[in-house]
């Protein structure tokens, strides 16, 4: 019913309002699956992930889509929307481009790993938006135990933190070029 109601309200808001169209939002529940929701999304729509700790088995990729994967936080706005990598896999990737209007909001990345470069989040030509994420736990084997930004990445950080990442270089995060 709720869903319904708001379809209603998008498109009678629609009618008035024609400079702006709202994306749709997409469900998803505890360790559902991300990368197929990601695939049917498009530019502008909204993936909102329950609370609880979704187990990654594979790297979460965008594919250069203007999304927002959306957590969800607890009554102090702490996230509560928990992305592990199980100690095994990378957590996030952004390689296709990615601008500012590709925005994960509200979650933790955790127990991210690479043997290479960036466990927790691998950016290279992405500028990816990241605002209320916590970034724990996550190691890499040279570079970028939490986040590695490489070939002019910039993304926009806000009200995130760092703790307990660890790489030979840039346990927290790595930039380079």
């Amino acid at each position: 019913m709720h869903r319904t109601l708001t379809s209603v309200a998008l498109v009678l808001a629609g009618l008035f309002n024609t400079s702006t169209t709202a994306g749709n939002t997409h469900y998803v529940d505890v360790n559902g699956d991300i990368q197929t929701v990601i695939g049917n999304a498009g530019n502008g729509d909204t993936i909102q992930l329950a609370a609880g700790q979704y187990d990654i088995t594979e790297t979460i990729d965008p594919g250069g889509k203007a999304l927002t994967i959306l957590g969800t936080v607890d009554g102090n706005g702490d996230p509560t929307t928990i992305l592990d990598g199980g100690g095994g896999v990378r957590v996030l990737i952004c390689e296709s481009g990615e601008t500012s209007t590709t925005v994960f909001q509200g979650l933790v990345i955790r127990n991210g790993w690479n043997s290479g470069v960036g466990g927790g989040m691998f950016n290279a030509n992405s500028s990816p938006t990241l605002t209320n994420c916590s970034f724990e736990n996550n190691s890499a084997g040279y570079l970028g135990g939490g986040m590695w930004n490489n070939n002019s990445s910039s993304p926009t950080l806000s009200d995130c933190t760092f703790t307990g990442n660890s790489a030979e270089e840039g346990g927290g995060m790595f930039n380079n070029n």
